[in-house]
């Protein structure tokens, strides 16, 4: 700002013509960039801001990336985990008929099928089933002993002369659509026949191409396949191709519903993330499509995975979802990139008010005044900087801290209550923001790694009750009971970092809980001290359990009012614990609280490992 310049003193007049010519002092001209020094400082500023934003960015990206690929290769294991466990199935009635000599009853064979409890604990699959061999000699007979047995329309079907036939005998349930395959001769078919002597002569479960089920009505027709898995007669040689061949009883097969198998696998999570299309071979054309899960849509990530399922070679298309790709963006780079650009403007802001006392020294050094009116300009001048300059220093450096102390000291000189209540409303939005900045960088420092911890031994009960003094306080004040209870036990942690992390758990809770008591124990168990908070606030739903550790998250505060916190807490809480090694677990259920567990290893572990976080039902 511009000094006033003091009365010239008393003079005895001169001519005009011999009073010296003064040039008019530098005034700030209101442009942002006065100079060339002001668009190096505004450059550099937005060079290292877009670094940074850029760096933030790579590095989410890279995590999102890291992420997608651990949940397409759960979600390829999931499929080939459960059709592994159909083919144990299969298995266990090969054994069956094998035990039998060869021979199975149809009541043996529904009491077997009706164990497994099919439909209820394997959706997907149409049933459990035996084909026979029957040589074309033995047709007649055959069909006779089945209508003996009661069943006086059977007949192998599809009708013709062939050297054997391989009609289904068996087939559990055997009720609604399954009545349409009892009888009917698989190896008359090219893509069954083709699995069958793939297995046949293996003596492994081979899978069928796509093709259509004999069960499919005109209704919610679906794409399907089949396993089998050959019988043969154990008294007879299986050394050779030719032996099995020879030896084969039949087959025990199963029919699957490639939409029904593929919507019961996705129900256990993976559908609200992933996206699948299922192809059988390896060409991703409309003719080989089994599943498909997507809405048409260009994803951010994809990924393209081969599985073989009982020989039949399989393609899967994955993509990423609209939540998916929401549950991976953070907000840092564009906080970063945010506070980059007012830090910038500062800093220019800065030099601009450094130049223009620059310009204004020069100027006075170039005057023509007298000299006591010189040295009075120039020492007011300097004054003038030397205040600028150590309130800009004071003010970069802890500007949010003067706005503080100057709102306290205008609410305590106040007697108007309407001013009151504009102070206080101004104090809250100051603790908001100083709160949302602080949280910031201290989640900006942590995941650019630039803190270690510092090991120390602790004595935990000592620690417990001097932190928790200030909760005991504050829980009185609310009229909540509070109780910390811990048995000697010490541990070796960083104490300030498992200090931020004990308070972030304290506040969590007393923010949430209005009646009731909150807790704080410790416990030694095997291999590890557990630190366990308590509450008996409204609890966590378990759809949201795996969202409370993310950024900026908050159950009951849709509108983002900063009173109610700022969604930070538990998120740095999950840093801290990561980086100390530590596993954090949470354990709620609506309306019966929440209970958070912070276990310490009893050796120290490395604080490059990742840790495990998990959620359960209290």
């Amino acid at each position: 700002m511009d000094v006033p310049l003091p009365s010239a003193p008393s003079t005895p007049p001169q001519p005009k013509h011999d009073k010296p010519k003064r040039k008019r002092a530098a005034v700030p001209d209101g442009r942002l960039f006065r100079s060339w020094e002001s668009w190096v400082v505004f450059g550099l500023g937005l060079l290292l801001t877009g670094l940074a934003w850029w760096l933030l960015t790579e590095q989410n990206h890279r995590l999102a990336e890291a992420r997608f690929r651990t949940l397409t290769r759960d979600l390829a294991g999931d499929v080939t985990a459960r059709l592994d466990t159909y083919e144990q199935m299969l298995q266990g009635a090969v054994a069956m008929v094998d035990a039998g000599g060869g021979q199975v009853s149809r009541t043996e064979w529904r009491a077997y099928v009706t164990g497994l409890h099919v439909e209820d604990r394997y959706p997907g699959i149409q049933g459990i089933g035996y084909a026979r061999r029957v040589k074309a000699p033995d047709r007649e007979q055959h069909e006779a002993a089945l209508h003996a047995a009661g069943f006086y329309s059977y007949r192998v079907t599809p009708e013709g002369e062939r050297p054997e036939y391989f009609p289904i005998v068996y087939i559990e349930p055997f009720a609604s659509r399954n009545l349409r395959a009892f009888g009917f001769d698989m190896h008359a078919e090219p893509t069954r026949q083709a699995a069958m002597e793939r297995a046949r002569i293996s003596g492994t479960a081979a899978a069928t191409a796509r093709l259509r089920l004999v069960q499919e009505t005109d209704e919610d027709v679906q794409p399907g396949f089949l396993i089998y898995v050959p019988v043969y007669d154990q008294t007879l040689p299986l050394t050779t191709a030719a032996d099995r061949r020879e030896a084969l009883l039949g087959f025990v097969y199963s029919p699957f519903r490639a939409h029904d198998l593929m919507r019961s696998i996705m129900d256990r999570g993976a559908s609200e993330l992933l996206d699948i299309r299922v192809h059988d071979g390896t060409e991703t054309t409309a003719d080989s499509l089994m599943f498909d899960s997507a809405i048409a849509r260009d994803a951010a990530f994809q990924e393209v995975l081969h599985v073989e399922v009982f020989g039949r070679p399989w393609t899967l298309v994955l993509s990423g979802t609209h939540a998916f790709e929401g549950s991976v963006a953070s907000a840092t780079p564009r906080a970063v990139l945010f506070a980059g650009l007012i830090i910038t403007l500062l800093l220019v802001a800065t030099v601009n008010s450094v130049l223009q006392d620059r310009d204004r020294m020069a100027e006075l050094r170039r005057s023509y005044d007298a000299l006591a009116l010189a040295r009075a300009e120039a020492e007011q001048a300097n004054a003038a900087k030397s205040r600028f300059l150590a309130a800009a220093s004071h003010d970069l450096r802890q500007p949010l801290q003067t706005l503080g102390i100057y709102l306290h000291m205008i609410g305590e000189q106040t007697d108007s209550p309407r001013l009151h209540k504009l102070v206080d409303a101004a104090r809250d939005g100051f603790e908001a923001t100083q709160r949302l900045l602080n949280s910031l960088m201290d989640i900006a420092t942590l995941e650019t790694g630039v803190i270690s911890p510092q090991l120390a031994e602790l004595d935990l009960p000592v620690f417990l009750e001097r932190i928790c003094e200030e909760g005991r306080l504050e829980a009185a004040g609310k009229g909540l009971g509070f109780r910390v209870t811990c048995g000697g036990a010490r541990v070796a942690t960083d104490p300030a970092m498992l200090e931020r992390i004990v308070r972030n758990l304290l506040s969590n809770a007393l923010k949430y809980t209005h009646s009731g008591t909150i807790r704080v124990t410790c416990r030694q168990a095997r291999g590890f001290t557990a630190i366990k908070v308590q509450d008996t606030g409204p609890g966590i739903p378990q759809d949201r359990l795996h969202l409370i550790f993310e950024d900026f998250y908050q159950i009951g505060n849709p509108e983002r009012d900063r009173r109610k916190g700022l969604g930070l807490g538990l998120a740095t809480v999950a840093r801290l614990s990561r980086l100390l090694g530590y596993r954090v677990r949470v354990l709620s259920r609506p309306g019966r609280g929440a209970i958070f567990l912070v276990e310490i290893p009893d050796e120290t572990t490395s604080p490059r490992q990742a840790t495990e976080t998990a959620t359960s039902e209290a």
